[in-house]
């Protein structure tokens, strides 16, 4: 998604560290793996946030998206390829819709690439859409960005999706960054992808076959086991 030059690197790089050496039991060390950073990586802000499985805590992925999204003020757009929030991301995103804050999310159509859990996460939009959540299905192909931008200053990109297994069980990397200009190429593109998306609407929802509801509840059941 983006090339990180400057002291963010380290960050980057202990978070491959860490699992090579939990993968391999090696260390690595040495300038070959360190080289020096380069002096002209420019003044962005940015924090490289490691997410690894909490035994009954929040993971630090859950406490990044939660403080940016209690802290949005005006706007946040995401895209998310595994949608599936529990009551408190859910409530989260409701709560910001209440002060005022524009939020919109952008996730896989029919082309999603796993059935179940597009079903079982189109079982957590009613919520969001009683709030005045804009949701959309992008319908060209399979959609895999995973970005969220908040006021369009703070954007963060990388590995977790808006679901339980990023939140409590899977290894994840994201980097947030504090930059305008990086906030809005990423929003031009988050434009596009809604200008190729259906929206969904309460009505359409509250209207869906009794089948689709079945395979919302069948969904839940198998991702929660997993």
């Amino acid at each position: 998604m983006v090339r990180v030059r400057g002291d963010a690197v380290r960050g980057i790089q202990g978070s491959f560290l860490e699992n090579w050496l939990e993968t391999s039991g090696q260390i690595l060390d040495g300038p070959d793996y360190f080289p020096p950073l380069p002096n002209d990586a420019g003044h962005t802000i940015a924090l490289v946030v490691t997410s690894t499985p909490s035994s009954g805590g929040s993971t630090r992925a859950r406490v990044l998206y939660q403080i940016m999204f209690a802290a949005a003020r005006k706007s946040i757009l995401i895209n998310t390829p595994y949608f599936l929030p529990d009551r408190s991301m859910r409530a989260a995103l409701a709560d910001a819709k209440k002060r005022g804050v524009e939020v919109k999310i952008v996730v896989p159509g029919k082309h999603a690439d796993h059935t179940l859990t597009r079903s079982s996460g189109r079982s957590a939009y009613g919520d969001l859409l009683k709030a005045g959540v804009e949701l959309y299905e992008y319908e060209p192909t399979m959609i895999h960005a995973k970005i969220a931008i908040i006021d369009g200053q703070w954007s963060i990109v990388g590995s977790t999706n808006l679901d339980y297994r990023s939140f409590g069980i899977n290894d994840e990397v994201n980097l947030a960054v504090l930059d305008s200009e990086v906030a809005d190429r990423l929003t031009r593109s988050f434009e596009d992808d809604v200008a190729h998306s259906r929206q969904v609407t309460l009505t359409q929802w509250n209207s869906r076959s009794l089948i689709e509801r079945g395979l919302e509840d069948i969904g839940w059941i198998f991702e929660r086991q997993q």
